[in-house]
């Protein structure tokens, strides 16, 4: 029977290359649910620099990239991901976004349709598909991705967004502002969906609504000029009635 003194000592753990690499992706990720977007690439960047062979660090620095604005460097990043794991679906639809906003629609589209032959009900690549498609005016089509988009997640209130500005579009305004409502329902913190249901209210006749609206918007984005501008106009509208 051992004393007080004779406590055991234990060696100290020593973590591995990806252990280590896993810790800094889970750092990374935590600073980005934060929107700490330059700390959490840090993460990324020591977690890629640690195991280069860590494809969701890859794909996470990715998205970060996209969010600042360096949409080329994100899709160099995607690419190591898919490189290291080819059915790395996430990775695939985010190289879409990448090459959408580098305007290489085309190769976009083969990166969901990639997403979708695999996974019929992703949510995500449905709904990117449609915002392909809406941007090459095929307003319908998009909206049927939309409906599928929502059908597979009815939490994805990006989908019913985007579904009400292709209604706009379309020129259905009413139908556009049920499906804002339904998309503000799910996420009250979007200023897109707040300013087109201002947009589609005003559209209706609407500058009181509208103006509540806009001015939503521009609490939750204060750096919004199309916003400032509508806001403007559905006041002096009001005024006016």
């Amino acid at each position: 029977m051992l004393n007080r003194l004779g406590r055991l000592a234990r060696a100290p753990f020593a973590l591995s290359k990806a252990q280590k690499a896993r810790r800094e992706v889970a750092r990374g990720n935590h600073l980005l649910r934060r929107g700490e977007l330059a700390a959490a690439l840090k993460a990324f960047n020591l977690a890629v620099e640690i195991d280069p062979n860590n494809e969701i660090a890859w794909n996470h620095r990715g998205v970060i990239l996209e969010n600042l604005g360096r949409a080329e460097e994100a899709l160099k990043s995607h690419n190591r991901a898919i490189k290291i794991r080819p059915t790395y679906l996430e990775a695939w639809c985010n190289k879409g976004v990448a090459l959408m906003h580098l305007g290489r629609e085309s190769r976009a589209l083969e990166c969901f349709d990639t997403v979708l032959k695999a996974a019929p009900r992703q949510a995500v690549a449905l709904m990117n598909k449609g915002v392909l498609l809406a941007r090459r005016g095929d307003h319908e089509r998009a909206i049927g991705l939309f409906d599928r988009a929502l059908q597979a997640d009815p939490s994805c209130a990006l989908a019913a967004a985007n579904r009400g500005s292709s209604l706009l579009a379309m020129g259905k305004a009413a139908k556009a502002i049920e499906s804002y409502n339904l998309a503000l329902r799910r996420r009250p913190d979007l200023p897109d969906a707040w300013f087109h249901k201002g947009r589609a209210l005003l559209e209706a006749g609407e500058p009181k609504a509208a103006a509540v609206c806009l001015k939503k918007s521009l609490d939750l984005r204060p750096d919004f000029p199309e916003a400032t501008v509508l806001l403007e106009r559905a006041r002096a509208e009001e005024a006016d009635a």
